[in-house]
């Protein structure tokens, strides 16, 4: 009996201790360096913009409406539509939400409009070629690095899947959104592909910046609940699952 109470003790402890575990999204930030890789090593060996000009010679309706669609899901207000859903699940969610947005906000800011002021977007680069654009795509002549649409994506998807560290697919899910939004502004000749790589790692770097500061200043008791009432389960019952499991 003492050691099947000792056995059932220790379950107890291995599922405390995994449950208060902050996880990270190893299958995002693989996956995600592993496309980096990819890009970088067949897109930016070759001149700046021959890329960006290849893929505008090639330009299919769906392709516009989808592309001019989905670059939306890089703007800032996407953090407004988050931040309540995590509120009613977590304190401490709601504010790694906070904390990433205005880390990479301000940072994309910064290098926006003080370090690299005068950096060119292709429409401005390429003045002298008769570029396609899209239509009711307002287009930009300045500050194009880094990219602050795929900052966002990249920064907004990876903190959701930090939330949801064990759902790997949930995960390959949110990186294939972010991606698809950095390219999109390339499609829409907004960024150059250099201007989205940066973005997406500012974006991941806010993200993991803001769980260290969640996890180091902001993990007592009172972070861990929200606006919604959680249901209690007693260690004898989690023990239960974890062994059927």
């Amino acid at each position: 009996m003492k050691n099947g109470a000792d056995g059932l003790l220790l379950k107890q402890r291995i599922i405390i201790h995994y449950m208060k575990k902050k996880s990270i999204p190893y299958t995002y930030i693989f996956y995600y360096f592993f496309i980096v890789f990819l890009i970088g090593a067949i897109f930016l060996s070759r001149p700046k913009g021959a890329v960006e000009l290849l893929i505008n010679q090639h330009h299919f309706l769906w392709a516009d409406i989808f592309f001019s669609t989905v670059t939306h899901l890089g703007d800032g207000l996407v953090f407004l539509a988050v931040f309540p859903v995590l509120l009613m699940y977590r304190y401490s969610f709601a504010l790694l939400c906070s904390l990433n947005a205005a880390i990479h906000m301000l940072i994309a800011l910064l290098m926006k409009k003080l370090i690299f002021p005068h950096a060119p977007r292709p429409l401005e680069y390429f003045k002298d070629v008769d570029l396609v654009q899209v239509a009711g795509v307002t287009m930009h002549h300045w500050h194009s690095f880094p990219s602050g649409h795929t900052a966002t994506a990249f920064a907004l998807t990876s903190m959701v899947s930090m939330v949801f560290p064990k759902r790997h697919f949930f995960q390959v899910l949110m990186l294939l959104i972010a991606v698809l939004v950095g390219f999109s502004r390339v499609y829409l000749m907004q960024h150059f592909m250099g201007d989205v790589l940066v973005g997406s790692f500012l974006g991941l770097s806010s993200a993991l910046l803001s769980r260290c500061l969640v996890v180091r200043y902001f993990n007592s008791k009172v972070f861990k609940s929200g606006l919604l009432p959680k249901r209690k389960i007693e260690l004898s019952k989690l023990a239960t699952l974890s062994a059927k499991r």
